[in-house]
């Protein structure tokens, strides 16, 4: 297969994704972030809501717990990312 430089540069142009044009080191680590705030927002909806039943189900804290646990490592960790790329 040939590659021709004059049409890949003619295509690139046009047809790149917006997140490949898009050439920011921050912007995972930033997702990651969201996301980690996220869960641990879901994790203390899902804590409030096992505690307010009744009977409570121990799955229901179980899950809240994990949720709060995984979004707390994701935020510290994206943060952490975020602060070794700005040095």
């Amino acid at each position: 297969m040939k590659h021709r430089q004059g049409i890949t540069s003619v295509s690139r142009g046009t047809t790149m994704k917006m997140s490949h044009r898009l050439r920011s080191r921050s912007a995972g680590p930033v997702w990651g972030l969201i996301l980690g705030l996220f869960l641990m927002l879901i994790g203390i909806g899902l804590w409030i809501y096992a505690k307010s039943m009744q009977p409570g189900s121990r799955l229901d804290e179980s899950l809240a717990m994990a949720a709060m646990l995984i979004g707390a490592f994701l935020a510290a960790y994206a943060g952490r990312e975020i602060r070794k790329r700005d040095r």
